[in-house]
């Protein structure tokens, strides 16, 4: 990320002796305030990862602060936590609701009009579309390849963790949904199946212009990256 300002930063858990590993990440060009994209990762990414860091240096270019942590159980994280992720789940979508808190208090002196987005592949966009959805704080949702039902995966969880990460228990439709919400996903998904596009879009009452499916490009969007960046700066311009 040639020209990105780096700031490294621990997120404190209150109650607990542990501190969420992140990064703020800006440029020379940034605005003295600007939105924040609070950018999260698939399941065992983290914010050195491929993908995150790809549309990091797209949105910092585009003159936003991006902000990526480590969930507990990945990255920087997992050494405080160990890297059993399936026993730490709820917390690890819970989180986010103390990332949002944490930045609204901390980082205001930068933070434009109060104006957080979330941007997320794979389970960084099922927890953008629970807790996330849930906090009204956050101005812009943008989830990518979400999983709809946590009891179609390979781990068989317990019915109360399902209940705790699943969108189908958080979401609804509400008026705000297509001033707010952007979703997009891959028929040729080998890890979340295409049809958790369509349940999302029902269930939030999406219009077709939020709601974003290629033929190809996987779990990764290969090939069609620079259609994600460009249509997500084009919704969140609008905010």
């Amino acid at each position: 990320m040639n020209n990105t300002e780096i700031e490294n930063i621990d997120i404190p858990i209150k109650d607990e002796d542990l501190f969420l590993k992140g990064t703020i990440y800006s440029s020379p060009n940034t605005p003295k305030k600007a939105p924040f994209i609070i950018n999260l990762a698939g399941l065992l990414d983290h914010r050195e990862s491929y993908f995150v860091k790809y549309f990091t240096e797209k949105f910092v270019n585009a003159g936003f602060y991006v902000l990526s942590y480590d969930y507990r159980a990945h990255g920087e994280t997992k050494k405080q936590t160990g890297s059993r992720w399936d026993k730490m789940v709820i917390q690890i979508f819970s989180d986010i609701q103390i990332v949002i808190d944490w930045v609204l208090t901390h980082q205001s002196y930068r933070l434009f009009e109060e104006k957080i987005i979330l941007f997320g592949r794979s389970i960084g966009a099922a927890i953008i579309l629970t807790h996330g959805f849930l906090n009204k704080k956050v101005k812009t949702l943008i989830a990518l390849c979400a999983r709809y039902d946590y009891h179609t995966t390979i781990i068989k969880f317990q019915e109360e963790i399902v209940q705790k990460i699943s969108p189908k228990y958080f979401l609804k439709d509400e008026p705000s949904n297509n001033k707010r919400i952007l979703i997009a996903h891959c028929k040729d998904d080998n890890r979340i199946p295409f049809s958790n596009l369509s349940h999302i879009k029902t269930q939030l009452g999406l219009n077709a212009e939020n709601v974003f499916q290629f033929e190809e490009g996987g779990h990764s969007f290969k090939g069609h990256r620079e259609d994600i960046f460009n249509a997500s700066l084009k919704f969140i311009k609008k905010i």
